[in-house]
């Protein structure tokens, strides 16, 4: 009980420093072009996203690094908590855009760092909106060498067992034939979303597995990426809790 009061207080400590930080970095922002305001910003999230690992005393394992390729990638995982965006912000240092829903632009704070951050926010009941959003991510891959993170789940499980794919999350990579970066989140909702207190010592794995090229797939797994790629993720999530 006094670990979680005294975890919540330090994370509101580590909203508020990254609020007067933003604050203090927006008057450069018409002074610098975009690439060196970004990197800024994204300095800034990475510390609070690291704030937040060290706080909850989580154990971050991270493993399969190697398996991202020097090439523009859409990351797409299994969605367990709001945590699994902490730690893969956490883990990667490159130029990555985020695709939210918009209902984090409600959010004090965070969904000021999600605007700085050039996060593309989904409008779920907006199917004309939503387009745009995957047609800027698209764009941004192609013309300007960004990777892009999407959950096709497009909301949290709360548990091993993922929920459906959405096929509209993979037109980014069949569009621009980047490659596929599969992530797999596990055990990052019982840091605080399972009992609604803030656990310690919770062993927390995020794991990158062997980028998946479209072109290389057969006709038939193509057609089904949505289901190919939950089976090869639900695969590891039940290895890691084999036991």
């Amino acid at each position: 009980m006094l670990f979680d009061i005294i975890s919540k207080i330090r994370f509101g400590f580590s909203l508020i420093g990254l609020w007067f930080s933003l604050m203090w970095k927006k008057p450069i922002k018409k002074k610098v072009d975009k690439d060196t305001y970004y990197n800024e910003i994204l300095k800034l999230g990475k510390k609070h996203t690291g704030d937040l690992v060290r706080i909850s005393k989580m154990n971050l394992i991270i493993e399969g690094m190697e398996n991202i390729p020097d090439v523009p990638v859409v990351f797409m995982g299994n969605h367990q908590s709001y945590i699994d965006i902490y730690v893969t912000v956490t883990a990667l240092s490159r130029k990555l855009i985020l695709i939210g829903k918009k209902e984090i632009l409600r959010i004090p704070i965070i969904g000021q760092l999600g605007r700085e951050m050039n996060v593309l926010f989904l409008d779920r009941e907006n199917p004309r909106e939503g387009l745009k959003t995957i047609l800027e991510a698209i764009r941004l891959i192609k013309q300007e060498g960004y990777d892009v993170l999407i959950y096709p789940e497009g909301t949290r499980s709360k548990s091993t067992q993922m929920g459906e794919f959405h096929k509209g999350s993979f037109k980014i990579a069949q569009k621009t034939g980047a490659p596929i970066i599969p992530m797999v989140v596990n055990d990052a909702y019982k840091v605080f979303e399972d009992t609604g207190r803030v656990t310690p010592d919770v062993d927390v794995h995020l794991k990158f597995l062997p980028a998946v090229y479209l072109d290389q797939l057969s006709e038939e797994n193509e057609k089904n990426i949505d289901q190919y790629l939950k089976d090869m993720i639900q695969r590891e999530l039940d290895l890691l809790n084999r036991g």
